[in-house]
């Protein structure tokens, strides 16, 4: 009977500890990334997170899910915790409390305006068009649009597609991005474009682009901005 006891426990345990899904998980798309959701959000400290890898001690671990709902990226499969819902009144101690408030406490406050929960915002003084959160971005919350001639190129911020893992400011070297939680929709920050001014280098030749509004007229890339462009090594693209 122990045997059988102590067989079901293990079962059970294997069933609750959640399992990672590396292709999801944002450690695996980018490596410089700084999310620790589910590490901060476990009360048993059951969750390892280093250079190398993200890990779980299974001996620590209750099978709460806190985890689980933490993050963002729905990388962690297990249980979901319970939430407690408030029971029902009923019509009588409804009506009993209904009493109790006067007109004037009564009135409904002011409605409040939706709220975005996660908006990436630019600095565009900041910002030298690198295109790194551009391209690492896994949401396409940020996107590099052209016209179909290519001859007008514009950042494109689509907040609701936005789910906060982070990436974007972990790989910007300026600290040009930010990401923002709760932001009012009236705001205009949801859905944002900003225009881009095309540039060619006149140390390397390779064409470039920057934000237009906060910036001073470039004439080199990024990379000829930081090195010394007089020499003769240019970049190959």
């Amino acid at each position: 009977m122990s045997l059988s006891l102590g067989w079901f426990k293990q079962l059970k345990q294997e069933w609750v500890i959640p399992e990672v899904i590396p292709e999801r998980c944002v450690h695996s798309l980018c490596e410089v990334a700084s999310c620790t959701r589910c590490v901060d959000a476990c009360p048993q400290e059951a969750w390892l997170l280093d250079d190398a890898s993200l890990k779980i001690d299974t001996s620590r671990c209750d099978g709460c899910g806190l985890c689980v709902a933490a993050c963002t990226e729905s990388a962690l499969v297990g249980n979901s915790p319970v939430v407690e819902v408030t029971p029902a009144i009923n019509r009588r101690q409804f009506l009993r409390k209904a009493l109790v408030f006067s007109a004037e406490d009564s009135m409904a406050p002011p409605v409040a305006l939706p709220l975005i929960p996660f908006v990436p915002m630019l600095s565009l003084a900041n910002c030298n068009g690198c295109d790194a959160c551009i391209k690492l971005c896994p949401h396409q919350a940020l996107q590099l649009e052209n016209s179909d001639d290519e001859q007008t190129l514009a950042y494109r911020i689509q907040a609701e597609h936005c789910t906060g893992c982070g990436i974007c400011m972990d790989v910007c070297e300026r600290d040009a991005v930010e990401v923002r939680q709760m932001q009012p929709v009236d705001q205009q920050v949801g859905n944002t474009t900003i225009p881009l001014v095309q540039a060619r280098c006149k140390a390397c030749g390779s064409h470039f682009h920057y934000p237009a509004d906060g910036n001073a007229v470039k004439q080199h890339c990024r990379i000829c901005a930081q090195t010394n462009h007089h020499r003769q090594l240019f970049q190959v693209y």
